[in-house]
């Protein structure tokens, strides 16, 4: 009897491993794939918790949480505007981390740069 019960038990720890090790490994592919939804001819320009940062042309910056792969903030800006970003409070770290579902300690930003693009008119 006693020896039924522990094959019970390894099978049932097995089969939760799996399912622990699929259901992370589903998060992981969800996490890269966010930032590749970024628009179009799109590099990356800075980083770190205090940027300051020059269009040399008119575009967008994303400033993306490299981690869990989310858009922090969009911003249009036109030729020589500078970008700002950094964290002034307590408030706002949390706020952060609240938004991201990580630690803001563990948290790593990253700047991404898009021209614009003019549209060629047509004769």
């Amino acid at each position: 009897m006693v020896t039924g019960n522990r094959w019970r038990v390894v099978v049932l720890v097995a089969v939760v491993s799996l399912i622990g090790i699929t259901l992370s490994g589903g998060c992981g592919s969800q996490k890269a794939s966010q930032v590749n939804r970024l628009p179009g001819d799109k590099q990356l320009v800075g980083g770190g918790m205090m940027i300051e940062w020059k269009a040399p042309e008119a575009g967008t910056v994303y400033l993306v949480e490299k981690t869990t792969g989310k858009i922090v903030e969009t911003r249009s800006l036109d030729e020589g505007e500078k970008y700002s970003w950094t964290v002034t409070s307590v408030v706002q770290a949390e706020d952060l981390q609240e938004l991201l579902g990580i630690k803001f300690s563990k948290a790593r930003f990253l700047l991404y740069f898009e021209p614009a693009r003019t549209a060629t008119p047509t004769p």
